[in-house]
């Protein structure tokens, strides 16, 4: 089974339990934190001209990680928990912009490490903004349902998405590109 498909199963699919959409959201903030993380490093060890580096990957994690687990689970906390559906729109537009920088990193034409980090920063700050907003207690039991996860499984195996993206960045696990 491709890696891409274990994060895009189902990306037209909401998910309509919103304590499952809570705990998908503490994944892609992990995910964030992964990704800007590799884009500090890639500043350090992937130099002009010849970028040595797969920067396929921060593209790929971003979209696979955080674009379509957003895309699928902040519309939920919207309808169940009346988060604000302008600063969803606000995250996913944020999300599609840090991936736009990315792809024009793939293609090499000014290679900008801050940029989408920077935009990355922009959701990881929108999302707590967000959250800070539900119920204590609601935020606590998805982010008790994440926690819960068993990251011995390997990445690639099935289960709950907000577990196979914790295994994926608990593991240090490539990404397998898009589709």
């Amino acid at each position: 089974m491709p890696a891409a498909a274990i994060y895009n199963k189902d990306l037209d699919v909401p998910i309509n339990d919103p304590e499952q959409a809570l705990a998908v959201v503490f994944g892609v903030k992990d995910s964030i934190k992964n990704v800007q993380d590799q884009l500090v490093d890639w500043k350090d060890t992937c130099p002009a001209p010849t970028f040595p580096c797969d920067l396929s990957q921060a593209l790929n994690k971003t979209s696979t990680r955080v674009s379509g687990p957003l895309a699928r689970s902040l519309p939920t906390l919207s309808d169940a928990y009346g988060a604000d559906p302008y600063a969803v729109q606000d995250i996913i537009q944020s999300v599609s912009t840090s991936e736009a920088m990315l792809k024009a990193n793939n293609a090499r034409v000014k290679v900008d490490f801050d940029g989408p980090a920077e935009y990355l920063a922009l959701v990881d700050t929108s999302i707590t903004n967000l959250l800070n907003d539900l119920s204590p207690d609601v935020v606590e039991a998805g982010r008790k349902r994440y926690d819960s996860c068993d990251l011995s499984v390997p990445p690639e195996a099935a289960g709950d998405l907000e577990c196979r993206l914790a295994r994926a960045v608990f593991a240090g696990a490539r990404s397998g590109g898009i589709g």
